[in-house]
């Protein structure tokens, strides 16, 4: 009886992680494809500014902020992607 439970126990501890992964990388696919599209929903697109302000040379120092969205979505894209790095 006890060489049936200890060779059970230790079927088990060889068994359990080829058990448990696959499970576990299923939710961890699950969970993480939600996250991604939450955030996707989220995505709030910035807007264009400029400001400028006066020096004491009379002149006027201008700073622009233009976000370009193609470049945006390309680095949103890659950083959701799978690794190593594909060319899909």
């Amino acid at each position: 009886m006890t060489d049936i439970v200890a060779l059970l126990i230790i079927f088990g501890g060889i068994a359990f992680p080829f058990i448990a992964m696959p499970l576990l990388w299923r939710r961890m696919k699950r969970v993480r494809d939600a996250t991604y599209r939450e955030a996707k929903a989220k995505a709030v697109t910035q807007t264009a500014w400029e400001e400028t302000a006066p020096r004491p040379d009379g002149l006027a120092t201008t700073r622009r902020n233009d976000p370009n969205e193609a470049l945006l979505d390309l680095g949103d894209r890659a950083r959701h992607s799978r690794w190593p790095l594909t060319n899909d």
